[in-house]
């Protein structure tokens, strides 16, 4: 009986793997309701799944889209950035491994995140991880990266190191960069996400940026 019970808890699922599993079919849903039509593809974390509100309807990309009046098609994973598989660690869900794996068909593609990368991730890794992506995006006519808030769950310095690294690859490549780490975000309490108003701030400065 005593071996029975140790078969038994060596194949319950951990908690790293259900949260996988949870993120990566919330990343499926965004793919599969996709506008074949999309103007503007996304690739970016939690923010881009609504999490901490009402889901995806409530998050930034469905906001863009009501501000742009085209549709957005999202590839958005939590826990996830530019050097960080988050729950999902050992799998290929990094931003550039997605892109490696998926190009975009679209003129416009915006890269939103960074929060993870100071939380789970690399700091120090995050420019030239995020060159290599911009080099792979070089033949899109527009390409806006949006950097992390000031994050309260991320340590400070992590963050300004995320986000003068975001510029610097972003300014490098002769792209857009929208800065979110001075823009008074609002967040939820986990200290991490947005409010609603947090994303539709979010929403109104890629519009503006677009717009440039």
């Amino acid at each position: 009986m005593v071996g029975i019970g140790a078969v038994f808890l060596l194949d319950r699922p951990s908690e790293a793997e259900k949260q996988c599993d949870d993120v990566t079919q919330a990343r499926d849903d965004l793919l599969a309701a996709a506008d074949d039509e999309s103007a503007v593809a996304v690739i970016g974390d939690s923010y881009s799944q609504g999490t901490g509100l009402a889901g995806p309807d409530a998050a930034w990309p469905a906001r863009l889209a009501g501000l742009i009046g085209a549709p957005v098609a999202v590839d958005g994973m939590g826990s996830t950035g530019f050097t960080t598989a988050g729950f999902c660690e050992g799998d290929d869900v990094t931003y550039g491994d997605r892109l490696a794996d998926d190009l975009p068909e679209t003129d416009v593609v915006v890269v939103q995140g960074g929060a993870n990368d100071a939380t789970l991730g690399d700091p120090a890794g995050v420019q030239q991880a995020a060159t290599d992506l911009l080099a792979d995006l070089e033949d899109v006519p527009t390409v806006v990266v949006v950097g992390p808030p000031a994050v309260p769950a991320a340590d400070r310095a992590a963050v300004d190191t995320v986000d003068r690294g975001l510029r610097a690859a972003t300014e490098g490549a002769g792209r857009i960069y929208v800065p979110l780490i001075d823009a008074d975000i609002p967040l939820l309490a986990d200290g991490i996400h947005p409010t609603e108003a947090g994303q539709a701030r979010i929403a109104e400065l890629i519009a503006d940026a677009l717009g440039r």
